[in-house]
């Protein structure tokens, strides 16, 4: 079930609440939120929701009777710990990249007169990516005692299937919401910021996100080499505006609705298009799951209290890892080593004390222009694809003459218009007096805008679902 589809706008959203609401306590409203988050991961996967369920049984299980029962010793802790975190990490290995694997050893099967496994095809389930990085954090954090365990699996089954965040995040650390599983308070004031927060992202999503995907389908369907040079680079910005929108949308959305039911999620987004260095983007861009690589992978390898080699290494494994975690494909895995390229390079321009004398604002194109690359392999289809839209934008191919007739099969009417809009909502920083007006708290006036506005940007979003459609959110297939 789609956060933009009518029928949960229309049907379940409101459903929930009212249950929700109309149950006294908190043990009670937990139970609901588990009821529906399960039956809002069965809609769309019947099957693997069985899965998550008895995983999260099994971490339970190892959490409760080893890693926090005070009668084991430190040693059988650590191997418990080891043990739980090798079964979601194999789990995640089997259902997201056995068949990729399969497919690159498939050369030496058929010369071995081998044919492919049986369980080849393995569908990926939804949200398993982010469901495997809360369950390892879930595990660890308590392992280290970062946070109290538990009070029932009904809790753990809560931090895990919360549907808001459930499929594509934020991701967020039980210690961050432990406390709030138990106690949480509610208001009418958290209710109204929620649903603005809510309704923005819906905006974001289909006004700006889903008219800027038609243009990059449009252009990333065709040949490279049949596209003039600008076409090209029009297709990788209204992608920029699409992914950024779209999971920014999500992001919102997710925050929006845990709000309203008294959770305070992290912050995934802080406008990460006004950066001025590949490091910069990456403290603003989904940055739950920078924070996640940072504290369970770059720290445990030794993080920068290591010799600079070591540190530039260990630079280069996180992003690799972060670029094979978004998907089991080789542009992936070049989308991560390009990032830990830059990220190494800046790394070392910095302990060296240099730095560019340029304006801020080149220094926010040039970090730009560097994302628009990164997104070019992000959005193909394959690593071969993605280098040849690469020569296009970078005139490796020879010119082609744009013809009336493709410019209208590829721009539709307002597909431009929302492009513009778009760059110049994510390049240009938010003013300090709209930042201090988003921050006021218990005032009448405010809350009133809030809620108005809020109004205006869900009907708006909904007319255009309900003439466009709705469509999938891009981080889904992660």
């Amino acid at each position: 079930m789609l956060f933009n589809a009518p029928l949960f706008l229309l049907a379940f959203m409101p459903l929930f609440l009212i249950i929700y609401f109309a149950v006294p306590g908190i043990r009670l409203r937990n139970g609901v939120i588990v009821l529906f988050s399960t039956f809002f991961f069965a809609w769309g996967d019947p099957i693997f929701v069985w899965y998550v369920i008895a995983g999260t049984g099994i971490d339970y299980m190892f959490i409760k009777h080893i890693l926090i029962n005070p009668t084991h010793s430190e040693r059988v802790k650590k191997g418990g710990l080891i043990v739980a975190i090798l079964i979601n990490v194999g789990a995640l290995l089997f259902f997201k990249y056995a068949n990729f694997f399969i497919d690159q050893v498939q050369p030496l099967l058929q010369m071995a007169g081998m044919e492919r496994p049986s369980w080849y095809g393995i569908a990926l389930p939804l949200g398993i990516s982010f469901i495997a990085f809360h369950k390892i954090s879930f595990i660890v954090d308590l392992y280290k005692q970062r946070t109290s365990h538990p009070a029932s699996f009904i809790d753990a089954l809560l931090y895990i299937l919360f549907f808001p965040q459930l499929i594509a995040g934020p991701i967020i650390r039980y210690n961050e919401i432990s406390q709030q599983i138990r106690v949480r308070s509610h208001s009418t004031e958290e209710f109204i910021s929620g649903f603005f927060r809510f309704a923005r992202g819906l905006g974001k999503k289909a006004l700006i996100a889903d008219p800027a995907g038609e243009v990059v389908n449009a252009i990333f369907a065709l040949p490279p080499e049949s596209l003039p040079t600008h076409y090209a680079w029009v297709g990788v910005l209204a992608y920029s505006v699409q992914i950024y929108f779209d999971f920014s949308g999500y992001s919102d959305m997710a925050i929006g609705l845990g709000r309203i039911v008294g959770f305070k999620f992290p912050e995934n987004f802080n406008q990460p298009y006004t950066a001025k260095s590949v490091t910069e983007f990456w403290q603003r861009w989904h940055i739950t799951l920078s924070n996640w690589m940072r504290l369970y992978l770059y720290i445990p390898l030794g993080g920068n209290k290591v010799k600079p080699w070591r540190m530039y290494l260990n630079l280069w494994i996180v992003f690799l890892i972060s670029g094979f975690w978004h998907g089991a494909a080789w542009t992936f895995i070049m989308w991560g080593a390009y990032y830990g390229f830059f990220l190494t390079l800046e790394k070392l321009c910095e302990r060296r004390g240099w730095s560019l004398p340029a304006p801020a604002v080149v220094k926010q194109l040039l970090t730009f222009i560097i994302i628009m690359n990164a997104w070019a392999l992000f959005r193909s289809d394959s690593l071969e694809y993605a280098m040849r839209f690469l020569g296009r934008m970078y005139g490796v191919f020879p010119q082609v003459q744009p013809t009336t007739e493709a410019f209208a099969l590829i721009f539709p009417p307002h597909g431009l218009a929302v492009i513009v809009v778009g760059m110049l909502i994510a390049m240009i920083p938010l003013p300090e007096g709209l930042r201090r007006f988003a921050m006021i708290k218990d005032s009448l006036r405010v809350d009133t805008i809030r809620w108005a506005t809020s109004i205006i940007l869900f009907l708006s979003a909904l007319s255009s679902i309900m003439a466009s459609g709705s469509s999938s959110f891009l981080y889904f297939r992660f």
